[in-house]
């Protein structure tokens, strides 16, 4: 059974335990027309250099984890997809740098949705005749994204700031690693990963929490809740491996990313929060549409709609990225690294208490978009931290705290910029 939880700040409950086990999370919504299920593995595109219990680490090819997501869509009598569609879901999967994840969104037919999501992720066909024709589909996948400015600068940006981890390299590998790519190799990643110990179920919707249990402990198999393994941990350099990255395609308007590279040293679950609370409001002062800065990089002509960032924090690497379009890309990123130096230590009161407000409120109004929610609580709780505890952590976060980092974003070799124009 799931015990449930009551957070009274946000009058929301949720139920969590371990069904054969797989850690399970449902927050029941009771009136809405949607329920969401996403099954998370801890097995992302990073994970290329692990070793098995009682064996030598071992180097697979790039893009593994995306590929093998592909595949488990396949079966012997067809696609999944198809099934989902007959049952009234709609079902889609991602790989990112951290994770692979399964999801599907339905309106009815919940409990029969479920078991089929456990039942494939579960149960995969790997041939050499799927898996040699899947190759051809992801060179194309590869190849397009290749001739996507969006696609180039972010990777490139990616590129300038690390050295050797494996976040430089693209999600779906390249076409030389996706060919090197076999059903033995996927099946020893599966084995290897696919197991319910290295697994999270986020579940939110009007549904019945008895029903959900019974479904789980009839589909998760018994023999495979071990996760007995190592990844390689990497260590990279403060600073980064390259200023800049500079790629012509042909474009009117260049694109830009601005990356800063963090220190991950110290960030373990119990001050993830409190990192994530202390950029989220540092990013709003500095980077909203609300902020000075903003406003005179808009009004200069520097910046167009398109200006965005973003704060990613890992266990072995973080950093901020800002990116858009600029006729002058250079020219941003010389007038961002001029306003923290010359605004190091003055954070308006007034202002840090608006933006606390705002996260507040946007934390809130979270728990009323029920695919939104499941991907918010998947993304802490897959790192063993508790996403409730990020109200309590804003509530307690003090500017000087936000001005510490602020003034930490000062270092000249932790800055690059990747253009593609």
């Amino acid at each position: 059974m799931l015990e449930r939880i009551y957070f009274e700040p946000i009058k929301e409950e949720i139920y969590t335990g371990v069904i054969k086990g797989l850690r399970t999370y449902v927050i029941p919504k009771k009136g809405y027309t949607k329920s969401f299920a996403m099954l998370t593995i801890k097995f992302g595109s990073n994970d290329i250099e692990f070793e098995k219990k009682g064996e030598e680490m071992k180097e697979y090819p790039k893009g593994i984890a995306h590929f093998l997501e592909h595949k488990l869509f396949e079966e012997e009598e067809g696609n999944i997809f198809n099934r989902f569609a007959e049952l009234g879901a709609s079902p889609n999967a991602y790989t990112n740098f951290q994770i692979t994840t399964y999801y599907f969104t339905s309106t009815e037919g919940f409990n029969e949705n479920l078991e089929l999501l456990v039942k494939f992720v579960y149960n995969p066909y790997l041939t050499e005749e799927n898996v040699n024709k899947e190759k051809g589909i992801i060179e194309q996948e590869i190849r397009m994204y290749e001739d996507n400015p969006g696609f180039r600068v972010y990777y490139n940006a990616l590129e300038c700031m690390y050295n050797s981890h494996p976040v430089r390299y693209d999600i779906a590998g390249t076409v030389e690693s996706i060919y090197e790519i076999t059903p033995e190799l996927l099946y020893d990643c599966y084995n290897t990963f696919y197991v319910p110990e290295n697994m999270i179920m986020t579940i939110v919707g009007d549904v019945n929490i008895q029903d959900i249990v019974r479904i789980l402990e009839r589909t998760v198999p018994n023999n495979r809740n071990k996760a007995d393994y190592t990844v390689k941990e990497y260590s990279e350099e403060p600073k980064v491996n390259k200023h800049m990255i500079r790629k012509k395609m042909g474009l009117s308007i260049p694109n830009f990313i601005i990356g800063f590279k963090d220190e991950p040293k110290g960030i373990d679950k119990n001050n993830y929060i409190r990192r994530k609370v202390q950029m989220d409001i540092l990013c709003r002062l500095l980077f909203s549409r609300s902020s000075s800065l903003y406003e005179s990089l808009y009004n200069s002509g520097l910046i167009n709609e398109s200006f965005s960032y973003e704060y990613t924090l890992e266990k072995d690497y973080c950093h901020l990225i800002i990116g858009g379009e600029s006729r002058d890309p250079e020219k941003v990123m010389e007038e961002i690294r001029t306003y923290i130096r010359n605004n190091k230590s003055a954070i308006s009161s007034e202002d840090f208490q608006r933006v606390k407000k705002t996260l507040v409120g946007s934390f809130i109004t979270r728990f009323n978009n029920i695919e939104g929610l499941g991907n918010f609580i998947k993304d802490y709780f897959i790192r063993g931290v508790n996403p409730f505890d990020y109200y309590e952590v804003l509530k307690d976060i003090t500017e000087e705290k936000i001005i510490e980092r602020l003034q930490y974003l000062n270092g000249d070799e932790r800055w690059a910029i990747s253009i593609i124009d």
